[in-house]
């Protein structure tokens, strides 16, 4: 347990064939080299695909046996490829909020890099323009957040908000609507309004919200369940459902899934 911990704390490999396509196809990190286990057939589409893809852009591509995989990857789903890579590129936050009428999520203290992983997963398919994150956050644990999310943190634009409140009236200012998941003196998620330009903010399981924040927001919303129940859905349970609310109140032309490499 230890020797995971210390993995996912600092993790600067990205694990899986997506995760490394992520990366190359938006350029949102750095890539210092990409590890091929000895025994991974080049013939293979995906891993040819790979091959090609990190020859174009220069980045080195080394052999490795089963102990170094063994010793560096957290799971055991990596398909014989892991990648080293550098930080996250971000965006200011100024920068993000001129977009016109789009929808950003704040996360706001999430504690956990799988719960980042899904959350980001989910909000990126349910059409999110950005997301906004406290200055500790799991993107450096790329090892995880990258695999969980399926690629999608490498897919769309972030921005640390170095002062959540200064942030949320920032992007007030900008003409946004400001609202907050939260259990008390809420909305419920059907009813309240989340129509573009819209900002999200989902707080961490154990911490929440801070109070200041709240304050600032121009509502709060509640997601209604379908039964009595005295427990709280997982932070990126209710990115999911939050999201995809968003969605259903603004809709789009076009729903398209695909998988290219």
């Amino acid at each position: 347990m230890k020797k995971e911990a210390e993995k996912v704390c600092d993790s600067s490999l990205v694990e899986g064939a997506l995760s490394v396509f992520s990366i190359l196809n938006h350029g949102s990190r750095k890539i210092e080299c990409v590890y091929l286990r000895q025994d991974v057939d080049e013939s293979d589409r995906k891993i040819s695909a790979l091959i090609r893809k990190c020859q174009k852009a220069n980045v080195p591509i080394t052999r490795r046996d089963e102990k170094f995989f063994a010793d560096k990857a957290i799971g055991i789903t990596h398909g014989g490829v892991l990648a080293a890579v550098g930080d996250r590129s971000m965006q200011a936050p100024e920068a993000l909020l001129k977009k016109k009428n789009g929808f950003f999520v704040y996360l706001c203290g999430m504690e956990d890099p799988y719960n980042f992983g899904y959350a980001i997963r989910s909000l990126y398919a349910a059409g999110v323009d950005g997301i906004f994150v406290t200055p500790r956050n799991w993107l450096s644990a790329a090892g995880i957040s990258v695999r969980a999310s399926a690629g999608a943190t490498e897919k769309i634009p972030f921005a640390v908000a170095e002062d959540n409140e200064q942030f949320c009236l920032l992007a007030k200012k900008q003409g946004y609507r400001v609202v907050a998941a939260d259990e008390n003196d809420a909305t419920p998620h059907t009813k309240a309004d989340l129509r573009r330009p819209l900002i999200l903010i989902i707080g961490g399981e154990k911490r929440g919200i801070p109070s200041h924040v709240l304050s600032v927001c121009h509502e709060k919303v509640v997601i209604a369940y379908g039964r009595a129940a005295d427990h709280s859905l997982s932070a990126a349970a209710a990115a999911a459902v939050l999201g995809f609310e968003v969605l259903r109140q603004n809709p789009i032309s076009e729903v398209v899934r695909c998988m290219h490499y």
